[in-house]
């Protein structure tokens, strides 16, 4: 269930960042707004059609299958959340910030 909630986390980020209400995305989905909470909550998963429609109307990439549990995964998921709650300005200069530190990476044993 763990992996619903990030699911539903991302949805509702995206959404909120494209300015819409949770009513709003479900109607231009065809789903009831009690559907999305679920979703957006983690308690429901969305099928893979349901799941295509959220994604265009949010203007995003989907993906079937979600970062592995391991260390980098792990540390991916927070490196997005940190961008995704961040302000596009913030969000470039974190990007140049990883793309001057992953030039120096040799330096790291």
């Amino acid at each position: 269930m763990m992996e619903d909630t990030y699911l539903g986390e991302n949805i509702r980020m995206l959404r909120k960042a494209k300015k819409l209400t949770r009513a709003e995305l479900a109607e231009r989905v065809g789903i009831s707004e009690s559907h999305m909470n679920k979703i957006e909550a983690g308690s429901r998963r969305p099928g893979i059609n349901t799941y295509q429609k959220i994604m265009d109307e949010l203007g995003a990439d989907w993906v079937i299958k979600d970062s592995d549990d391991t260390l980098k995964g792990r540390c991916i998921k927070k490196i997005e959340k940190i961008i995704w709650d961040s302000t596009d300005e913030q969000a470039l200069f974190m990007t140049n910030v990883f793309e001057s530190m992953s030039k120096n990476l040799d330096l790291v044993g």
